[in-house]
């Protein structure tokens, strides 16, 4: 009988073995499949397995990853969520190692709205001077390349800059907390945008002459600078910036400080591209580098006015009212005058001259679409000064003011014609845009407690990391002083799967959240 228990005791023991075996084996899997049904049926088998759900986090956070040449970039591309595949650069540091997480930088060019993207990548990437100190720092880079239609602030553009990321995160082993945004000019303004509405992959940002209320003029969002108080933000900006000069930007500056904003702040001499032509990366590297993400941090503030950039790490917030505001929730906002001079085409890079050809018109009120200028006209001459290059224009530019009388010498279908019109007058606006009610939040959390004081808020979500709570006590919640919850909060393995993936966060995988509607 002995032999029996024995035997049967072993048969248990090795079903146990396969079983372990199996769901790792499942999991790696999962983490090379696409969303779909395979995807899901991957996930119900690791669940039924029923592994400890530090187990599965263990095997999460000790992937490996294949070897990878150093020293050199390559140039590949992806399908965005509008069809078109675009590139991406990436740089791979000569130091890497596959057993190291390794920091990554993630840098977003300027112009962006231009409806091509730069025929040579990797050049463009050659030429861009933080690769020397990418390079010492021991740093990938990822250079995204967005367009007209897929912009650093819409929808394709954005996805396809966080797909990437997790692309980057699946093939190579980067270190998820030090994850960095830096940008000139429209990129630049991409930084202080991601910093307001979605921060929760990175350590910090660097935002190199651009303005932190593009992505609300242009993009359409909400954005609010109090969120800023969640990130570090080195900034620049240039005192004969023709878009965004000192005498503007420290505006913005001095009203985001106000709000909470963390950021460092650098005035430059010279124009809007010149000034940072040769700058000293090594101080933005330096300065990144001293910021670790802080993924589960003590105190969250923030504010939106859409549950789609509700979430900051582990809070989130998912319903807005219509009430009043709290006397606390102030909305920090600063009037600027628009004076930028723009013509408002993008000129065809392949077109010889002489003069520049129109390859599309800027959205908005333009000179271009004042005057009736069109896709293909050829633009010869600015109120009597000869146009044969982009010097030639930018040379004009300098001459006009708003609200000044400009005629343009165009040939179309072979004709010379006169465009005349007026520059747009100078603007007044509001550097975020406010078309609806925004919530916010300014959250604590001590000891399995979370102290909320919420306005305008109708529903929320603290997602749980299980490096901040002690699972085997109850986790308290308070809103507005008022208790709403108290209880444990229970491992879901299936939640885990699906956060990582949705992710590719390793050192953030959250365990499973608590949904609460506080009762106004």
């Amino acid at each position: 009988m002995l032999r029996v228990f024995i035997a049967i005791a072993c048969v248990l023991a090795s079903t146990a073995a396969g079983l372990a075996q199996q769901w790792q084996a499942d999991l790696h899997t999962l983490t090379n499949t696409v969303p779909g049904p395979e995807q899901d049926a991957l996930i119900a088998r690791i669940v039924s397995a029923e592994p400890d759900w530090g187990e599965v986090m263990t095997e999460i956070q000790s992937m490996t990853f294949p070897d990878a040449a150093g020293g050199e970039w390559f140039l590949d591309s992806a399908t965005c969520i509008d069809g078109v595949r675009r590139p991406y650069v990436v740089y791979v540091p000569s130091g890497y190692n596959p057993q190291s997480p390794t920091p990554m930088l993630v840098h977003l060019h300027g112009v962006v709205g231009r409806p091509f993207i730069d025929p040579d990548p990797t050049q463009y990437v050659g030429n861009t001077a933080l690769m020397e100190d990418a390079e010492k720092s021991g740093w990938f880079v990822l250079f995204p390349f967005g367009q007209e239609g897929a912009v650093w602030w819409d929808e394709v553009g954005m996805t396809n800059v966080a797909g990437q990321i997790r692309m980057m995160k699946s093939r190579f082993n980067i270190d998820d907390n030090r994850v960095y945004v830096s940008g000139i000019s429209d990129g630049a303004s991409a930084a202080f945008l991601y910093a307001m509405i979605r921060p929760t992959d990175f350590a910090a940002f660097a935002a190199l002459n651009g303005s932190m209320g593009v992505g609300s003029e242009d993009g359409g969002h909400s954005t609010y600078a109090p969120n800023m108080a969640n990130s570090s933000i080195y900034v620049t900006s240039a005192d004969r910036d023709n878009y965004y000069p000192t005498s503007q930007m420290q505006k913005t500056i001095a009203m985001a400080e106000k709000a909470g904003a963390n950021i460092l702040y650098r005035k430059l001499q010279g124009e809007h591209i010149g000034s940072i032509i040769d700058y000293d990366y090594s101080d933005v590297f330096d300065y990144l580098a001293q910021h670790i993400r802080n993924s589960s941090p003590d105190t969250i503030i923030w504010e939106t006015a859409t549950p789609e950039f509700g979430v900051c790490k582990w809070l989130a917030i998912d319903e807005i009212t219509t009430d009043e505001p709290a006397d606390w929730h102030v909305d920090y906002n600063v009037a600027l005058v628009d004076s930028t001079i723009s013509i408002g085409f993008w000129p065809n890079d392949t077109f010889p001259g002489p003069g520049l050809m129109v390859a599309s018109l800027s959205e908005g009120d333009r000179l271009s679409r004042r005057v009736g200028l069109q896709k293909g006209d050829i633009v010869i001459n600015g109120n009597g000064m000869p146009i044969d290059s982009m010097a030639d224009l930018n040379t004009f530019k300098a001459t006009l003011k708003r609200g000044a009388a400009v005629s343009l010498t165009v040939k179309r279908d072979g004709k010379e014609i006169v465009l005349s019109g007026r520059m747009p007058a100078p603007r007044n606006y509001l550097i975020f845009m406010r078309d609806k009610p925004s919530a916010m939040i300014r959250a604590a959390y001590r000891d399995n407690r979370f102290d909320i004081q919420g306005s305008r808020v109708g529903a929320f979500r603290i997602r749980i990391d299980a490096q901040m709570i002690a699972l085997d006590k109850n986790v308290v919640v308070t809103f507005n002083g008022n208790a709403i919850y108290d209880g444990r909060v229970e491992p879901d393995i299936g939640y885990m799967l699906r956060d990582y993936l949705a992710n590719r966060d390793r050192m953030l995988v959250y365990v499973n959240e608590i949904s609460l509607r506080p009762v106004i």
